[in-house]
């Protein structure tokens, strides 16, 4: 709950936004892609770093599409 309220306290941190669904749709294609490249990537560290990428871009879609924004990645 403390990572929450520091990060709504940010400049850059949590907002609510206008809902975006077709932003929202941009960034699950992204997750499709990086979901797409950790399928037929044969280096370990490669597919682990586009399956984070791919839970990242489709969080972010959901938040998009709810209304919720963060610039900082580490919130």
């Amino acid at each position: 709950m403390d990572k929450i309220k520091w990060c709504a306290g940010k400049k850059e941190g949590l907002s609510l936004i206008e809902p975006n669904s077709n932003l929202a749709e941009a960034y699950i294609k992204k997750a499709e892609e990086a979901l797409e490249s950790m399928r037929v990537n044969v280096i370990k560290d490669w597919k682990i770093s586009t399956a984070y990428y791919t839970l990242y871009f489709s969080l972010y879609s959901v938040l998009t599409k709810i209304g919720i924004k963060c610039e900082i990645h580490s919130c």
